[in-house]
């Protein structure tokens, strides 16, 4: 392979290869975002069903620590959806009031989770780890004040399952393009590569005496002028690298 055409072929190759990458990480990206935004609005979906069955029973006067039906209420929905690791009802201390797993009864959520719930009620969500994320549901009272939360928990085991399917698929793909686009590429430009060097000897070969002709073609004085002006420039750059050769 000469040194232009494989010049070329590492432009195709680096140039299509940023692009798939770049675009394989962006695509990846978005799924997650919509993989993980659909779960949590799932689950959001339970958690404000608990939160509408505890404020029915705020606004009927029932304490908030003394709700009897909502304990098996938030035990069937836990045991109907093994995505669930637990669902809590906390008051707005954080001590939780009800919960699946009854050892947690009395404790209470984690400090940074209640001290971002005090700071804003409204959030849906709370910081997610490797294995599980949150989701949050408010309780107002009567009197339209905070009372407390639903909270679910929740693996991300089904997540990180579909995003490593994805990603397989996905660098499958890429890699099928990357490789059909830049052959591709690499053709195109060969093939203007090797149409320029036509042009070129077409005017090179103008610039002479044609066989049949008894004076220079009529192109050879224009050709010749653009040559004597590539002649000049080269010239000038040559002068302006010299100028600048005790700079270095």
């Amino acid at each position: 392979m000469h040194a232009l055409p494989r010049k070329l072929f590492w432009l195709s190759f680096w140039v299509i290869g940023f692009a798939v990458f770049m675009t394989g990480l962006l695509l990846y990206f978005k799924y997650q975002s919509v993989f993980t935004g659909l779960q949590r609005e799932r689950v959001l979906m339970v958690a404000r069903e608990i939160d509408s069955i505890a404020e029915k029973n705020l606004s009927l006067g029932q304490d908030f620590w003394d709700m009897g039906t909502l304990q098996d209420v938030i035990e069937r929905r836990g045991k109907a959806d093994q995505l669930f690791i637990g669902i809590d009802v906390a008051g707005q201390d954080g001590k939780i009031a009800y919960s699946t797993d009854l050892s947690r009864m009395g404790s209470k959520l984690p400090a940074e989770w209640v001290d971002a719930l005090a700071r804003n009620p409204n959030l849906t969500s709370l910081p997610p780890t490797r294995d599980q994320a949150v989701a949050v549901s408010g309780i107002r009272n009567g009197f339209n004040q905070q009372a407390g939360f639903a909270v679910i928990r929740y693996g991300r085991v089904l997540e990180h399952e579909a995003m490593a399917a994805f990603a397989r698929k996905l660098a499958a793909n890429c890699l099928i393009v990357f490789v059909v686009s830049t052959l591709g590429l690499f053709a195109i430009l060969v093939w203007l590569e090797r149409r320029m060097e036509r042009a070129f000897a077409k005017a090179a070969s103008a610039m002479g005496v044609s066989p049949g002709s008894a004076g220079p073609h009529p192109l050879a004085g224009e050709l010749a002028l653009i040559q004597a002006q590539f002649d000049a420039a080269g010239q000038g750059l040559g002068a302006v690298e010299a100028n600048l050769e005790p700079v270095r």
